[in-house]
Order: structure tokens, then C-alpha cells, then sequence
């Protein structure tokens, strides 16, 4: 018999979360710093997700220079006391 594949297995180990990439992008001689929030299962999905970013951002540019300074997964560790009486909506 051969195995079976079941897409919904995949689906059940990666599970997908929050990225924070923060990289330079050099167009012209000219410099912007970004700062993107990217849903990705893993960092090379991340880098799937940042190169479709940067091709929909710098479509009509002929060359894009590219620095990633920082890749890290977002944990959400928020103490709402912290901000008890400071913020109001």
C-alpha cells in the first residue's frame, strides 16, 4: 500500500504567527527604514511574505538593495496594570 497524505496534518503542525521584520531599502540613492508585521508558520515563510511585500512596493523601481536588520517572532506579554489610568479611550 503506499501512504497516505492528509494536507490537514500540515496544517495542524505549523502554526502561524506574528513576525516583526525591520530592514533598509536602498531605491535611487535614496533610503527608507520599514517596519512590517508579517503572518508567517516559520522565517523562511517570512521571507516568502517580505520579498512578495517588497514586489508589490518597488514594482516600477529597477533595482531594490535590501538590508534585514532584525527578524523576530511577536510574543504578546502585556500586563494591562502597566497602563491602568494612563490611556483613555
Amino acid at each position: 500500500m503506499e501512504p497516505t497524505h492528509d494536507a490537514s496534518e500540515d496544517w495542524e503542525n505549523k502554526s502561524v504567527k506574528s513576525w516583526m521584520v525591520e530592514y533598509t531599502v536602498e531605491v535611487g540613492g535614496e533610503t527608507n527604514r520599514h517596519l512590517s508585521m508579517i503572518s508567517a508558520s516559520d522565517v523562511t515563510d517570512v521571507h516568502h511574505h517580505l520579498l512578495s511585500e517588497l514586489r508589490k512596493m518597488y514594482q516600477t523601481s529597477e533595482r531594490v538593495d535590501v538590508t534585514v536588520h532584525r527578524i523576530e517572532p511577536v510574543t504578546t506579554n502585556t500586563d494591562a496594570l502597566y497602563f491602568e489610568g494612563i490611556y483613555s479611550p
